[in-house]
């Protein structure tokens, strides 16, 4: 356990006056970040890492992606130091995976960068933190538990999260508790070694809400020059030797020397570039006859969710996740010919509202076929709906495939056709962040007899993973 966890609260009201000042910066010599690390530490930065500085001075949530041996780190070190010496009252708090991170990679870099300007940084300077008063003071936090994260309020908040690709799910939810104070900051660096996890999403999903910058080896000052200009980064030498073992195309020289993510990981079903192809395609089809969709002006009571598309012609096939758990979604996914034309969500709704839903959304639409999950509480509802003159079709993934032996099972038999659409571009979607991001984060394996298997829901909560109760939907629509 760090030091000084537990319950901590910024207790001074500042008036409107300091908090402006706040705002500004508590030094207005110190304001901008780039300055103050020259001024203060005395060191120089190269281009990203001035360009990171200035991001987290200005924006509520910067990602940094980037390559070894560029300094990502240490820009982190500079920004803390920063962002306490500047607001008042203020918290900083930085979390990696594991503690042993958090102590030997960024706080090293802080405690190092500190020395170099003690005397006007002022405070007690521990080994995971740095206190200047009560109220005004930064530390390092491990990522074993959401706990850790609770009870820490102020108005200047700062949250960095090192390794950020490294960092669960269940954290990264703590830490959104944390950006709800007047003027919070987030910041995440990593590697972009995985396609999937709030990182990538960053960069992704959720690039509409981040600053994002790429820290890449082949831009840097040693690199570029062909000669050590900034001592510690990254060499020409050393690019030339990983791309001679690595191989330029390879996943590993994309995401370690270049700070791109992998185009797809080893077990991944779907690649980014193929999920955002049918996003974009639908939104281009979207554009050219938007004339086409179902208008549900008037009723946005009645829809918790709800994206339309512009659909063309062809089968009209229903596809239903009914949920089973309390953090799952019930999901009805309408696909006319090769688009999605109608998703809706709901959560935490009783059984016979859900079949009430799928009789309305039937009505409407009048699939020919509606696959309906089958597996536990799903089969009461394809049973009641088949009493009222529904054409359902259940679909129990866990029964042997019906015409592709290579699968485990009929589920992974469904995501096998659906993977043949992406990869053959046959299909149109949503740009639903939701649904993009589960379609991301399905994964694969192999039985003993070498047949195709998906990941189980199990296994998807072990790694803080939510059920992909609308890609699940999206499969049985098309299965």
């Amino acid at each position: 356990m760090p030091a000084g966890s537990g319950t901590n609260h910024c207790q001074q009201q500042s008036d409107t006056a300091a908090a402006a000042a706040a705002l500004a910066g508590y030094r207005p010599e110190w304001r901008d970040p780039v300055e103050f690390a020259h001024n203060v530490l005395g060191v120089d930065l190269w281009e990203r890492q001035r360009e990171t500085l200035r991001a987290v001075a200005g924006a509520r949530r910067v990602a940094v992606k980037s390559g070894n041996g560029l300094g990502k780190d240490f820009t982190a070190a500079v920004a803390m130091l920063w962002y306490l010496s500047c607001h008042d009252p203020a918290i900083v708090l930085s979390t990696a995976p594991t503690f042993r991170q958090v102590r030997h990679l960024l706080w090293r870099q802080v405690r190092s960068l500190y020395r170099r300007g003690a005397a006007q940084l002022g405070g007690k300077m521990l080994d995971t933190r740095w206190e200047l008063s009560d109220d005004r003071y930064a530390m390092g936090l491990s990522a074993d538990g959401a706990d850790q994260f609770q009870g820490f309020h102020c108005e200047n908040m700062f949250i960095v999260v090192d390794e950020a690709e490294g960092v669960a799910e269940t954290i990264y939810e703590a830490v959104e508790t944390l950006m709800t104070s007047a003027r919070p900051k987030l910041l995440l660096i990593g590697n972009p070694t995985t396609t999937r996890g709030a990182f990538h999403r960053a960069f992704h999903q959720e690039s509409g809400i981040y600053h994002t910058i790429t820290m890449s080896a082949p831009e840097s000052p040693n690199v570029a020059a062909g000669r050590v200009v900034i001592p510690g980064l990254t060499t020409a030498e050393w690019v030339e030797e990983r791309r001679a073992i690595w191989g330029a195309d390879s996943p590993l020289f994309r995401a370690r020397v270049l700070g791109e993510f992998p185009e797809q990981d080893d077990d991944s079903l779907l690649s980014s570039a193929e999920i955002e192809a049918a996003a974009a395609a639908a939104t281009a089809l979207d554009e050219d006859a938007a004339t086409d969709t179902l208008s549900i002006a008037g009723m946005p009571e009645l829809w918790p969710e709800r994206r339309m598309l512009t659909a063309d012609a062809g089968r009209v096939v229903m596809g239903v996740d009914v949920a089973r758990l309390g953090n799952s979604s019930s999901v009805i996914l309408v696909r006319r010919g090769d688009a999605v034309a109608d998703l809706r969500v709901f959560n935490r709704i009783e059984t016979p509202e859900l079949e009430g839903r799928i009789v309305v959304a039937f009505r409407e639409w009048q699939p020919e076929q509606v696959n309906v999950d089958s597996v536990g509480i799903g089969a009461g509802v394809g049973d009641h709906l088949r009493l009222q003159g529904i054409p359902v079709q259940e679909f129990n993934g866990g029964l042997p495939p019906l015409w592709d032996a290579t699968c485990a099972n009929r589920r992974a038999e469904g995501y096998l056709i659906l993977r043949n659409r992406f990869k053959q571009g046959r299909i149109r979607i949503p740009r639903d962040p939701g649904l993009m991001n589960e379609l991301a984060t399905l994964r694969y394996t192999f039985d003993r007899r070498g047949r195709i298997l998906m990941e189980s829901k199990t296994d998807l909560r072990r790694r803080g993973v939510h059920s992909p109760d609308k890609a699940d939907a999206l499969m049985m629509a098309f299965a």
